[in-house]
């Protein structure tokens, strides 16, 4: 099987300088090549307030990976991703299906009863 767009966004646990971040993303990429994924974009977001407490946890470094990988190892990279000590909570999303939804008001054309609420008329 051919490779397959992914995104995943990792809440990484917050260490002392950007040294250790930078060292606990790397943790988290080996596993996408070693799995013989390729990494296409990778983009820190920083520094965060969690929503909750997760564990000990109420900050984290929250970082966006793009790759590509074949759907078979998927299941795999998931749960070398769980076993990583360093990662408080991840998600994995296929890019191919996660498109931004189109508007129905861009594409629709509007209904006469539209035209005659908005003050216009069509004559027959």
């Amino acid at each position: 099987m051919s490779n397959r767009p992914y995104e995943a966004l990792v809440i990484v646990k917050v260490g002392g300088s950007e040294a250790e971040a930078a060292q606990a993303i790397k943790h988290v990429e080996e596993p996408i090549q070693k799995l013989g994924g390729q990494i296409e974009r990778s983009t820190s977001w920083g520094r965060r307030r969690l929503a909750y407490r997760i564990g000990r946890q109420t900050e984290g470094t929250y970082h966006l990976i793009e790759f590509l990988i074949g759907p078979e190892k998927l299941d795999e990279l998931k749960r070398l991703l769980r076993l990583n000590e360093t990662i408080v909570r991840f998600l994995v999303l296929n890019r191919s299906e996660h498109q931004p939804p189109t508007s129905v008001f861009t594409t629709a054309q509007p209904s006469a009863t539209a035209a005659a609420a908005s003050g216009s008329r069509q004559e027959a």
